[in-house]
């Protein structure tokens, strides 16, 4: 579907439901708060909570529902958690076992949902201000460990754009205003610093080119928490499958906020 053919994030969302999409939530309706999503049993909620706070820049938690809840009227009108990602990755002792477009058979009065925060919600505003990036976003595992908690631990994920170079300060300072979209880069063409092991690779080993010329600026990424639930070897647990963030009715714009981590 073309972008012109929605009007508001729920529209998204609803044809999301209707398996009517075709690509990414993200980028059908630019400018609007994507998070990340995870679901869990109850019994593992308090930590995994404590682990979001202990590790505000990868994991910045926006919202966490009731036991059973499936919906979230602070951040989308209408929502069905159980229908609205697109595609959800089933999680069993700490593997993917398939993928499904809904979660209604699975989803019970224990499962806790939580909301983290992405920064493909600012990839239009930095196209519409003339700062696109020249590639990306492209998502790489580092050597970089979060902080504990519990029996939640392991490494940080993030996500690489490159920009022409004369633009990557600018980029920089105005991306460090939105912490709940992760905030400014933690560093710029430090791939070996954060331990990123194929610099021309995805975390799936998939190669990629970037253009000659151009700067590396690496932002936490919001699939860390869902990697690090994973490692601690849950039983059973769902997550959004990665790329399919969930469009929310919240401007990005509205979530700027005056000091931040802004400088280069």
């Amino acid at each position: 579907m073309a972008t012109k053919a929605f009007s508001c994030p729920l529209d998204v969302r609803q044809a999301i439901r209707a398996n009517r999409l075709t690509g990414f939530a993200s980028r059908a309706l630019p400018g609007y708060l994507c998070v990340n999503v995870v679901f869990m049993h109850r019994q593992y909620a308090q930590d995994f909570a404590a682990f979001c706070e202990a590790n505000p820049k990868p994991c910045p938690l926006l919202f966490t529902t009731e036991p059973g809840q499936t919906d979230c009227p602070d951040l989308a009108e209408e929502l069905d958690l159980c229908t609205d990602l697109g595609s959800y990755d089933i999680i069993r002792n700490g593997g993917v076992t398939e993928q499904r477009q809904d979660v209604v058979d699975l989803f019970d009065e224990d499962t806790v949902t939580f909301f983290i925060g992405s920064s493909v919600s600012f990839d239009g505003l930095l196209v519409d201000k003339g700062l696109g990036p020249a590639f990306g976003p492209c998502i790489q595992l580092t050597d970089v460990d979060c902080e504990p908690v519990g029996e939640f631990h392991g490494k940080m994920a993030v996500t690489m754009r490159s920009f022409a170079p004369e633009i990557c300060d600018a980029v920089w300072q105005y991306t460090g205003h939105f912490p709940n979209c992760h905030g400014a880069p933690l560093g710029k063409n430090n791939a070996t610093e954060l331990g990123i092991k194929e610099l021309d690779a995805d975390m799936h080993g998939r190669p990629f080119e970037v253009p000659a010329g151009t700067d590396r600026l690496y932002w936490a990424c919001g699939i860390t928490p869902s990697i690090v639930a994973q490692q601690a070897e849950l039983p059973f647990m769902i997550s959004y499958t990665p790329g399919h963030a969930m469009i929310t009715d919240i401007p990005t714009e509205s979530l700027y906020v005056e000091t931040g981590d802004a400088t280069p």
